[in-house]
C-alpha cells in the first residue's frame, strides 16, 4: 500500500508540474501573439490563429513531457524505498523550480530574438556564440532587459517552488494511508501514464511524429513564428547547425543538372569583353560593405529634418544607385561569405574545410589580372577566423583595428564594443589606396552602425527625427531610437568623406571605382509589415565609376533594376577587367545595356519584377505597389506569375557548388 500511495502522490505531483510548465509556454505564446497581432489582417485569419495555438500547444506538451519523463522513470523506482523517495521528492521540487525559470528565460530570449532577427531562434544563434563573445555580451546587456528578464524568471521559479511545496502538504498532494490505488489500478495507471507520456512526447498518434513542417500553419509568417516554442526552435537550429558543418560529396551529374536548371548552362564560368582601355588603365576597386545599411532605415532620410546620409548624399545623387536590391542574408559573416565565395554556409571560414582554396572566390579574377587584394575590417581580424581564411582564398593582406590604431593612434581613444569607429577606418582606407603601387581591390567591412549604437564623442550629429513610421516599427524608443538614427548618419557621413577624398585625389580620382552596399537590414525593426515585404531585407547598392572608365565601357543605368549581393562582383568585373573569366551563380552586371533578369535573392525572401515573395513553402507573395516601387500591396495574392520554387533551387545550387569545390565530385547520380 505504501508503494501505491507514493505512486499516487508522484503521479499527481508530476502532473501538477507538467501543467505549470506547460502554462508558461502557453502564456508566453499568447503574449507573443499580442505583439504580432497588429500586423495580421483583420479578417480571414481566425482559423490560422487557432491552428497556431493548437499546434503550438502540441509542441509545448511534447517538450514538457520529455523534460519531466526522467522524473517519472526515477520516481517509479524511488517509490519502493522510503529514504530514496523522500530525496526524490526534494529533487523534484528543485528540478521543477529550475525548469520553470529556464522556461521563462527561453521564452524571453525567443521573443527578443524575433524582434531582432524576424524569426524564432535559428542556426544564426550559434553564429552569435562564435562571434566576439565580449562584444556580444555587451550588446545583449545594453540592448535588452536582462535584469528584468532574470527577475521575472526568478519570481516564476519561486512561484513554482512554493506551489510544489504547498501541493505536497495539501489534502490532494500529501500521502494519505487511507488514499491509495489498488495494485490493479496502479498497474493500469503505470501503463496509461507511460503510454500518454510517450504519445505526448511524440506529439501525435499518426505514423509520423510532430515535425518542423507542422509549424507552418499559415501563409502569414508571424503566426508561423509563434507556433514553435523556444526549445523546439533550438533543437531545429542545432540540427541545422550540425548539418551545415558537415560536407558530403556531390554527384557531378547532379551539379550539372542543377546549373542547367538555374543558370541555363552547365558551367558557372562567364567572361568579360575585351576592353583596350581597361587593359592599359586598370582601375582600383573599393567595395564598402556597410554594417546595418538597410533600406528599412534609409527610406527615413528626409533632409533637412532627418539627415541620414550627411556628406554621402551628393555622391549617391551623382552615381548609380539601386534601391530594389537585397542583402543575401541577415547576418554579417553570412553576407560576406555569400558575396565573396557563393557560400550558403556561414561557418565556412572556421569549418573543417577552412584550408581549402575555393576556385569560385570572387577576388581570383583580380589576382589573375595582377591586382593587390586586401580586406579591411574595423574590428579584430581574427573575428570568424578571417585573418587566416581570407589569404587562403586569394587575399594578399588583411588589415584590422590594430593596423588602424598603429597608423592613427587617436583611434584607440574612441574604440568601442566592436572596434574602431568608421571615420578612422575610412581614413586608413584612404592611406592604403594612396600608397598603392599597383591596381588594388580593397574590400571594406565597417562596424560602427551596430548595436549597441553609439557615435564617437567628437561627432556633431546633424538633424534627426523619429517619424511615426519609425516609431511604429522600431523596438527602440526615445533616446535609444535617436542614437540609432545618429549612428546611421555618422557611418554614412564617414563613407561620404572617404569618397570625397578619393574623388579629389590627384592619383586616385580618375582611376578608382567605389561600390557600396549594406551587409543586412537594420535589426530591431519589424519584418512583418505587408507593404514593406520587399523593403525589409533590402540594402542599397551604389556604384561610382570614374568618367574615363564610363566613357570607354558600354552601360545603361536603370534605377528600377532589381538585384542582390550576388550581382556586385559581376557588375564590377565589367568595369575593371578586360577579357577575363569569372565565376558567378547567376549574378549579373546591373548596368548591362541589354538588360538583366531583375531577381534579388535573400535567404528569407526574394524579389522580382512582379513583387516580393517568401522563400519558404508558404506561397506568400505581395505584388509591388503601383505608386511606390519600393513598397508592396497590403494584401497578398494567391497565385504567383512566376516559378515559386526559384529561390529554393538557387539555394540548392549554392550548396552543390560549394560542396563540389571542397570535395571531389562523384560519378554516381544523386538519388
Amino acid at each position: 500500500m505504501k508503494y501505491q500511495s507514493r505512486f499516487r502522490q508522484l503521479s499527481l505531483l508530476l502532473f501538477k508540474c507538467f501543467l505549470f510548465s506547460f502554462s508558461i509556454l502557453l502564456v508566453s505564446r499568447y503574449l507573443f501573439f499580442m505583439h504580432i497581432q497588429a500586423v495580421l489582417p483583420e479578417t480571414g485569419v481566425d482559423d490560422d490563429i487557432w491552428r497556431a495555438f493548437f499546434v503550438g500547444g502540441r509542441f509545448d506538451a511534447k517538450v514538457t513531457a520529455i523534460v519531466y519523463s526522467p522524473l517519472l522513470l526515477s520516481g517509479l523506482v524511488a517509490a519502493a524505498f522510503h529514504g530514496a523517495y523522500q530525496r526524490w521528492l526534494k529533487f523534484v521540487v528543485g528540478y521543477h523550480t529550475v525548469v520553470a525559470a529556464l522556461y521563462v528565460v527561453g521564452c524571453i530570449c525567443n521573443f527578443y530574438y524575433y524582434t531582432t532577427y524576424g524569426t524564432y531562434i535559428d542556426l544564426f544563434v550559434f553564429g552569435l556564440w562564435e562571434d566576439d563573445s565580449a562584444a556580444v555580451l555587451v550588446n545583449i546587456w545594453e540592448d535588452y532587459p536582462v535584469v528584468r528578464g532574470f527577475l521575472v524568471a526568478f519570481l516564476v521559479g519561486a512561484l513554482a517552488y512554493m506551489a510544489s511545496r504547498w501541493f505536497l502538504h495539501s489534502p490532494l498532494g500529501r500521502i494519505n494511508p487511507q488514499a491509495y490505488w489498488h495494485w490493479s489500478v496502479t498497474s493500469l495507471a503505470v501503463v496509461a501514464i507511460f503510454l500518454s507520456t510517450f504519445v505526448t512526447a511524440r506529439g501525435t498518434l499518426d505514423n509520423h511524429p510532430l515535425k518542423r513542417y507542422h509549424a507552418s500553419v499559415s501563409q502569414y509568417k508571424p503566426l508561423n513564428m509563434i507556433t514553435p516554442n523556444v526549445f523546439m526552435a533550438l533543437d531545429w537550429a542545432s540540427s541545422d547547425y550540425q548539418k551545415q558543418r558537415r560536407f558530403e560529396p556531390i554527384a557531378e551529374a547532379a551539379l550539372n543538372a542543377q546549373m542547367e536548371k538555374v543558370l541555363g548552362q552547365q558551367t558557372p564560368v562567364y567572361h568579360t569583353p575585351e576592353n583596350k582601355y581597361l587593359q592599359q588603365n586598370p582601375p582600383h576597386v573599393v567595395v564598402a560593405m556597410m554594417e546595418g545599411m538597410g533600406m528599412n532605415i534609409m527610406v527615413e532620410d528626409n533632409p533637412p529634418v532627418n539627415d541620414l546620409l550627411g556628406s554621402l548624399r551628393p555622391h549617391f545623387e551623382d552615381g548609380f544607385l539601386f534601391q530594389r536590391f537585397l542583402a543575401g542574408t541577415s547576418g554579417t559573416i553570412d553576407s560576406i561569405v555569400m558575396t565573396l565565395f557563393h557560400s550558403p554556409v556561414a561557418t565556412i571560414s572556421h569549418s573543417s574545410v577552412q584550408n581549402i582554396p575555393l576556385p569560385g572566390s570572387a577576388v581570383l579574377p583580380y589576382k589573375q589580372a595582377g591586382y593587390e587584394v586586401a580586406f579591411l575590417y574595423g574590428g579584430n581580424g581574427m573575428w570568424r577566423n578571417l585573418a587566416n581564411y581570407l589569404p587562403v582564398q586569394g587575399f594578399d593582406r588583411v588589415y584590422d583595428e590594430n593596423d588602424i590604431i598603429e597608423a592613427i593612434p587617436e583611434a584607440a581613444d574612441y574604440s568601442g564594443t566592436w572596434g574602431v569607429p568608421d571615420g578612422f577606418l575610412f581614413q586608413f582606407a584612404n592611406k592604403v589606396m594612396e600608397e598603392a603601387d599597383k591596381p588594388t581591390l580593397l574590400f571594406i567591412m565597417t562596424i560602427t552602425n551596430h548595436s549597441p549604437y553609439k557615435v564617437p564623442e567628437n561627432y556633431e550629429p546633424g538633424p534627426t527625427k523619429i517619424s511615426d513610421r519609425f516609431a511604429a516599427r522600431a523596438e527602440y524608443e526615445g533616446e535609444q531610437a535617436r542614437v540609432l538614427l545618429e549612428t546611421f548618419q555618422y557611418a554614412s557621413d564617414a563613407l561620404g568623406q572617404f569618397m570625397e577624398r578619393i574623388k579629389q585625389s590627384a592619383t586616385l580620382g580618375d582611376k578608382t571605382i567605389i561600390a557600396v552596399t549594406g551587409d543586412h537590414r537594420v535589426r530591431n525593426l519589424s519584418t512583418d509589415e505587408p507593404t514593406e515585404y520587399g523593403l525589409t531585407f533590402a540594402v542599397p547598392f551604389f556604384l561610382h565609376v570614374p568618367d574615363p572608365v564610363l566613357e570607354n565601357t558600354s552601360h545603361r543605368y536603370d534605377p528600377m533594376r532589381i538585384g542582390s549581393h550576388r550581382d556586385i562582383f559581376p557588375t564590377l568585373y565589367h568595369f575593371s577587367l578586360s577579357d577575363r573569366d569569372y565565376i558567378t551563380l547567376g549574378g549579373e552586371n546591373l548596368l548591362d545595356p541589354d538588360g538583366v533578369s531583375n531577381v534579388g535573392f535573400n535567404l528569407k525572401r526574394s524579389i522580382n519584377e512582379h513583387g516580393a515573395f517568401s522563400n519558404d513553402r508558404s506561397g506568400l507573395y505581395y505584388p509591388w505597389h503601383g505608386d511606390n516601387p519600393l513598397l508592396n500591396q497590403q494584401q497578398p495574392e494567391e497565385s504567383r506569375p512566376f516559378d515559386a520554387g526559384w529561390a529554393e533551387e538557387y539555394h540548392r545550387l549554392m550548396d552543390y557548388y560549394l560542396r563540389s569545390q571542397v570535395l571531389a565530385t562523384t560519378s554516381v547520380a544523386e538519388g
